[in-house]
């Protein structure tokens, strides 16, 4: 009897324990503060046996705490013929820490890393896909894969996304070979505890880690949080021993093992090339003629880098299927040149909106893009994203510009970094003739964007009706009545320009009070960015993309008289330079303004300055004027 109300008794303490590891209640409000999910213990091991063999497991418990933090499960499995998965379970827990349910290996779903093409067909997934009934829910993950793939270590990054705090991470590296094993910090391992008495195992740890919030006019993620690369000396990717201390040494190596074979076309396609290209003379017409018959000819399929494998498909299949990932299509458009004698550079990057460079004092595969480079003789090189079937010849746009990439060349490896876009070059003149009846104003309007504001505006050139509204809608929401009635664009891709002509109604758009009409000056480029107000700003900011607007509004005033007293505004700032003029010429009102917001970085302390600067342009782009009927 006794031992059986010790076991029971034991059995009881037991839950009550594991209940209260994955309950909600074991969590403080700083870790809960300003979170959608919150890491309860990570451990990472990675296990490195030989230049061919490596084992990484990680075993996770995190708390997601509304909808958006499911995006922080991860709840996912790479493998192919190198990449092997070993255990694959996920355990759900209430908010109380009782367990739900439990997911298998077999209960993931395995799909092709590339969709429904044949692309890469040893390449799979397998995921969770999981839908909780209710929030909060703690989710124990558990992974174990083990690959001959050991060109790309996982980094140790105990913050992955924002709004995501963390009680306990840890990360282990052992490496059991006689290899070289090379890492690098970056300059954000204040919070970071390190185990190194042994050199051939690492530990980096962290714990109570508040969560960081997304600010405006943050810089990319991993610039300011704690970061550390690995990189063994001697490695195998794609089937390929690699061994290689500097970037020239990488970059050989990867075109001789990845690249070098794979440039071969048929007959047909040579002829078709030779034949288009025969009466061009200059490098740039014959790649632009080649780039254009890339887009018109092959589709893209999204396979991020390093997921889809590194090394592309032959450019005769690409040929073949008319499809390819960037490795594919890039490597394929690089035969092309070739074709026709233009040297051209297959380049890896990282790719996304926020800039973030390969980093150059840390030789490591790295990127999860490819992009082609076209070097020029005494004129700026020419730069080809190689995936998109609409993008203008020799235009990045926002996905690539600006940033260290690593070119990959027959001589070997070099940093290079794209062109990066002047404030100037993003540039947007907007005008608009306008007619006042009674509330109401008529418009014509016109406006022409280059740069970075081209690249936000050209897509509208193949937008249906019901879209194209919505843009306009959305664009000038400050006109609250508006009818949009007509619309036509041009898209001038030689001189990457794009022009918008559109008349429109917008319904009490003027206050009347007796024979007083009050006029909002600016209608067709009111800037409302409202800026929040931190009480510490916890990052860095800046504005990696400037930009200059230049508008001219010309009002008809027949009937009408001003009754008020024009005062020009001007505005110089570090941060920019704004200025709103105004001149009377018989009947008819020109309103003109400028506005220049300038590209750099800035420290946290500057960030209560910046708000007072968007706040003084906000106000001056609310200028009012009083007329009186005639």
């Amino acid at each position: 009897m006794k031992n059986t109300l010790f076991l029971a008794s034991f059995f009881v303490i037991f839950i009550s324990s594991a209940q209260e590891k994955y309950s909600i209640a074991n969590l403080t409000a700083e870790l809960i503060e300003k979170s959608n999910s919150v890491i309860i213990q990570q451990d990472i091991r990675v296990i490195i046996d030989d230049y061919d063999d490596m084992t990484i497991s990680e075993d996770k418990i995190i708390t997601i705490l509304n909808e958006k933090g499911m995006s922080a499960l991860d709840a996912y499995a790479f493998y192919n013929k190198s990449t092997k998965i070993r255990n694959l379970e996920v355990t759900i827990y209430d908010a109380l820490g009782s367990e739900i349910e439990t997911f298998k290996e077999r209960d993931f779903m395995d799909v092709s890393a590339v969709g429904s093409v044949s692309l890469y067909t040893d390449d799979r997934v397998k995921y969770l896909e999981y839908t909780p009934v209710s929030y909060p829910v703690t989710i124990h993950f558990e992974k174990e894969i083990k690959t001959s793939n050991t060109a790309f270590i996982k980094s140790f990054t105990p913050y992955v996304d924002y709004y995501q705090s963390i009680k306990s991470s840890t990360f282990q590296i052992e490496n059991k070979s006689e290899i070289v094993l090379r890492s690098s910090e970056n300059g954000f391992m204040e919070e970071v505890s390190i185990e190194n008495d042994n050199p051939n195992l690492l530990t980096y740890s962290v714990s109570n880690l508040p969560s960081v919030s997304r600010e405006v006019y943050s810089p990319s993620f991993e610039t300011f949080t704690p970061k550390v690369m690995f990189a063994l000396q001697t490695f195998e990717l794609a089937g390929e021993r690699g061994e290689v201390s500097n970037w020239k040494e990488l970059g050989l190596w990867q075109h001789e093992n990845l690249l070098k074979g794979l440039d071969q076309l048929p007959e047909s396609t040579i002829s078709e090339i030779k034949l288009l290209t025969q009466n061009l003379e200059t490098t740039r017409e014959k790649a632009k003629a080649i780039y254009e018959y890339v887009q018109n000819n092959t589709r893209y399929i999204s396979v991020q880098i390093g997921l889809g494998g590194w090394k592309p498909i032959s450019a005769e299949e690409v040929d073949d299927k008319k499809y390819g990932d960037c490795k594919g299509l890039t490597n394929y458009t690089k035969a092309l040149l070739n074709l026709v004698d233009i040297e051209s550079n297959y380049c890896v990057v990282y790719s996304g909106s926020e800039i973030q460079d390969i980093s150059e004092d840390f030789t490591s595969m790295q990127g999860d893009h490819v992009i082609l480079n076209i070097p020029q003789e005494n004129e700026e090189d020419i730069w080809l994203e190689c995936t998109s079937q609409d993008i203008p010849f020799n235009f990045l746009g926002t996905f690539t510009d600006d940033r260290k990439v690593l070119a990959v060349k027959p001589s070997g490896g070099e940093i290079l970094r794209t062109p990066a876009y002047t404030e100037i070059d993003n540039y947007q003149k907007t005008t608009a003739e306008i007619n006042i009846i009674e509330k109401a104003i008529t418009a014509d309007v016109k406006i022409k964007t280059r740069g970075t504001q081209y690249n936000n505006r050209y897509s509208l050139y193949v937008k249906n009706e019901k879209d194209i509204n919505s843009h306009y809608l959305s664009y000038w929401d400050n006109l609250k009545e508006m009818t949009l009635i007509s619309h036509q664009f041009s898209n001038n891709k030689e001189d990457v320009t794009f022009f918008e002509k559109v008349k429109l109604k917008a319904d009490n758009y003027v206050k009347i009070y007796g024979n007083d009409l009050i006029l909002d000056v600016n209608p067709f480029n009111k800037f409302q960015v409202n800026l929040p107000n931190y009480k510490v700003r916890q990052t860095p900011f800046n504005v990696s993309r400037g930009f200059v607007d230049e508008d001219e509004f010309t009002f008809n005033l027949e009937n009408l008289t001003v009754d008020t007293e024009f005062k020009d505004i001007s505005l110089d700032s570090e941060f920019g330079s704004y200025q709103l003029s105004f001149e009377l010429k018989g009947n008819v009102l020109i309103v003109k303004r400028y506005f220049k917001l300038n590209k750099n970085n800035y420290q946290k302390s500057d960030y209560e300055k910046f708000v007072e600067f968007f706040s003084q342009i906000s106000k001056y782009d609310n200028t009012k004027l009083s007329l009186k009927l005639t």
